[in-house]
């Protein structure tokens, strides 16, 4: 009857701490007034957008002469014009950048006619220029919210406006004595024809860009550009005729080379923020 007793009560006692260690279990923890938040430092994110923007400054070009016509003619080696176009791109994880756009491409040869009243003769022309450029960051200023940084580019500058074309021109006329001769006189003519050559309809571009983000949607933008054409746009030819013969003929062409200099503003669009980490790469 004892053995009996004491049994009962041994299980009674069992179940009751059983009974505790469960409550205990599935009693919820109290939420921590401050969460815990756990860097991590291998995650690395991801700032991908599109933007669109308009840009302005100069544009310097240089010119060569092949004959003064006897100090008859100079040129002016540069000539710069005012540079404006606009753009629309897409950045990869502000990295890389991949940029079209349109261009307003003027080019300008000027000539220095040393007569008795000397005057600037302006070679002008206006084309349409599309750009495709390729960019990529080389130094960033500052830490990723700044997004800021330094970007280097090439590519291609297609003008398919550009055509052969007779542009405006000039004619001088005068006379000149033979040295000793006091009685005998000649004629002088000089005539000028300029012309669109319809080649550099392809030129390829380097450019280097500062990049400052001014706000979460903007962007300030400094940049100088370089582009070769392989061919000269333009070209100027004068001929002297002394007595209806001709003597000699002198061609003004345009260089080239020419430089891109200006700011830009842009606007962001398209945000997208992810997360990856350092050893998925």
């Amino acid at each position: 009857m004892v053995r009996i007793l004491l049994l009962i009560l041994f299980l009674g006692g069992f179940v009751t701490v059983t009974n505790a260690q469960i409550e205990d279990y599935y009693r919820p923890q109290k939420r921590a007034t401050t969460p815990l938040v756990i860097n991590h430092p291998d995650l690395v994110r991801a700032n991908n957008h599109w933007y669109i923007g308009i840009e302005g400054g100069g544009k310097w070009n240089g010119s060569t002469l092949s004959n003064s016509l006897s100090g008859l003619l100079a040129n002016k080696k540069g000539a710069t014009d005012s540079y404006a176009g606009g753009h629309l791109g897409y950045s990869h994880n502000l990295r890389w950048s991949l940029e079209t756009g349109y261009i307003r491409n003027p080019s300008n040869l000027i000539l220095l006619v040393n007569i008795t009243r000397p005057f600037r003769f302006s070679v002008n022309d206006l084309q349409h220029t599309i750009p495709v450029r390729f960019k990529w960051r080389v130094f960033r200023l500052g830490n990723v919210q700044k997004k800021s940084g330094i970007y280097v580019g090439g590519g291609l500058l297609w003008t398919p406006t550009r055509k052969r074309n007779e542009l405006d021109g000039f004619q001088l006329g005068g006379l000149s004595r033979a040295s000793g001769s006091r009685t005998k006189f000649d004629t002088l003519i000089v005539e000028n024809h300029s012309f669109t050559t319809g080649r550099a309809k392809l030129e390829v571009e380097g450019s280097l860009e500062f990049v400052g983000r001014v706000g979460q949607h903007f962007e300030l933008v400094s940049f100088g550009r370089v582009s070769y054409a392989g061919a000269s746009a333009l070209e100027s030819h004068s001929e002297l005729f002394v007595n209806n013969y001709s003597q000699s003929i002198s061609i003004s062409t345009l260089r080239p080379v020419s430089c891109h200099f200006g700011v830009a503003i842009r606007y962001l669009y398209g945000l997208r923020n992810s997360y990856r980490s350092r050893f998925e790469e």
